[in-house]
């Protein structure tokens, strides 16, 4: 059987046509999984992400189970399970009171595996490396 393979994100070869300046240090691509009807940009009917230069966004890690690390009501990250049971113990060092944060959260890390996917800690395109473990 043939597999099918598609690419999720699609390279802006011209970044000024979204209003970006053309950079050597970064790279804007289109986000297929993620529409985005705005009349100012017909042409680009997809969430635009950035990263650097010498990463390609389809080479992102998907995982289907994550958690949230917490930082306080107000700050938290959706993060593998790896990466989770690493920094679990660094949790809650912030003070921030938010209503309905638990709510709030939850649909974060809903709508986070569902539309995106990545470790905002170790994925090797769009992570940004996680706290820090002196």
């Amino acid at each position: 059987m043939n597999e099918v393979v598609t690419t999720r994100f699609l390279l802006i070869e011209d970044p000024t046509v979204i209003g970006e300046e053309k950079d050597d240090d970064t790279k804007w691509w289109l986000d297929t999984a993620r529409p985005l009807k705005n009349p100012e940009y017909p042409d680009y009917p997809f969430i635009v992400v950035q990263t650097e230069a010498d990463k390609d966004a389809n080479n992102f890690v998907r995982h289907a189970k994550m958690k949230l690390l917490f930082t306080d009501q107000a700050e938290y990250y959706a993060v593998c399970l790896d990466c989770y049971f690493a920094h679990s113990d660094q949790q809650w060092s912030g003070s921030t009171n938010q209503p309905g944060w638990r709510d709030r959260s939850a649909r974060y890390l809903e709508k986070h595996i569902t539309n995106k996917g990545w470790c905002q800690f170790c994925d090797p395109v769009f992570g940004n490396g996680g706290w820090y473990r002196g």
